[in-house]
């Protein structure tokens, strides 16, 4: 008996397994700098030091994001 797979979207609308990991990677990056940023408060420097970040790395990624440090402030 052949086993017929039934997938929702067409071959070539599927994402490849680069957007998929590329996805993963920026929503692991997202929560990371999330829990940093409410583990210091909203402090971005010390959220960066605790990321083993440049500041101007977690502040460009912070603006990716579309995050707010001010909304982990007590």
């Amino acid at each position: 008996m052949l086993r017929r797979e039934v997938h929702t979207q067409p071959r070539d609308q599927r994402p490849s397994l680069k957007e998929i990991a590329d996805r993963a990677v920026a929503e692991a990056e997202r929560q990371a700098i999330r829990l940093a940023l409410q583990a210091t408060q909203g402090n971005k420097s010390e959220a960066a030091r605790l990321l083993r970040v440049d500041y101007k790395t977690l502040h460009i990624k912070i603006k990716r994001y579309d995050l707010d440090a001010r909304t982990f402030r007590a």
